[in-house]
């Protein structure tokens, strides 16, 4: 008769909470991964950007969609930042009209976003953005 077959011990995965117990940690660690990737130039910007849009939108989560850094509020999203190949693109979640853009800095057609093309740290204006965050915010409310 064979000896009957060591049973082998089950182990359980290890369980890691968040550090602060927020669902938010993951995300801010996928956004931290995404702006990581971003060559120094465009990090710097993005890094800017973020502040900005942590000041005006102070209760958005940050989650990574569409392969880029999206922030919403209540399920709704309020703005994305994504790096392109000659700029950083923060896009505001909203119709046309919640937006005052008298220099016309917000570029796009369509009916649900606009989109603020930033190049260099010259193109960062704080009180316009902060401004159309909070139209945004409203808007997505």
């Amino acid at each position: 008769m064979a000896a009957p077959k060591p049973t082998a011990k089950k182990t359980t995965a290890k369980k890691t909470a968040p550090q602060n117990g927020s669902k938010r940690d993951g995300a801010d660690a996928a956004v931290e991964s995404y702006f990581a990737q971003q060559p120094a130039d465009k990090r710097a910007l993005l890094t800017k950007l973020r502040a900005l849009v942590e000041k005006g939108a102070p209760d958005a989560v940050p989650s990574i969609k569409w392969g880029v850094p999206i922030y919403a509020r209540n399920g709704r999203n309020i703005c994305a930042l994504a790096t392109f190949k000659d700029h950083i693109g923060l896009n505001f979640f909203a119709p046309a009209s919640a937006f005052v853009d008298p220099k016309k800095k917000l570029e796009g057609e369509g009916k649900t976003s606009r989109m603020l093309k930033v190049r260099s740290a010259a193109d960062i204006d704080a009180a316009s953005i902060t401004r159309w965050l909070k139209a945004a915010v409203a808007a997505n409310s």
